[in-house]
């Protein structure tokens, strides 16, 4: 969880490089079901509790013609003292009746992940030089690796969330 002072020093880095963000776009039946899918993704695959998901925004609009959704999920998940795991999901989309399959239309998702180290600096020896002189060796040469660690498990976790996605819509490529 993201430590609350009234100052600190924040390392922030994205887990998916060199884009911070990927996209799944999907049109064909049902794509209304993927918002009870992500929600079990968010247990299953990204071991979080109720508590540590954040439903940001929701709007799911119904008209004559058909709906559209909008929905953006926040998960932080802390990893030690210092480092957290912020994953963010938007998913948009349209649907309307369809004869074949009852409801057909189309959904963009998008995620992203964030790896946040921060240090507190709000009493006088967290601003000192030695302090900092010592926070600075223990971060280059013990908490470095890591940190390179989390970020790493945090692309593998985003890439199989994106394969769950893909196999979700019958996207991945036949082998």
């Amino acid at each position: 969880m993201p430590v609350f002072q009234r100052s600190r020093i924040l390392i922030h880095d994205y887990c998916l490089i060199p884009r911070p963000a990927a996209t799944i776009e999907y049109t064909g039946p049902n794509p209304q079901q993927i918002y009870e899918f992500i929600r079990k993704q968010f247990y299953t695959l990204f071991n979080i509790t109720e508590k540590e998901l954040q439903e940001r925004e929701f709007r799911w609009d119904k008209t004559a013609s058909g709906e559209s959704f909008h929905v953006r999920w926040e998960t932080i998940k802390d990893l030690d003292f210092y480092t957290f795991r912020d994953v963010t999901v938007t998913i948009d989309g349209t649907v309307k009746p369809s004869k074949e399959f009852g409801k057909e239309g189309s959904v963009k998702i998008t995620f992203e992940g964030k790896i946040r180290t921060e240090y507190p600096q709000d009493n006088t020896w967290q601003r000192s030089l030695i302090y900092e002189m010592f926070r600075t060796f223990y971060h280059k040469f013990i908490y470095e690796s890591t940190r390179k660690k989390y970020i790493e498990d945090c692309r593998e976790l985003l890439l199989a969330f994106s394969d769950e996605l893909k196999s979700f819509f019958n996207l991945l490529p036949k082998t």
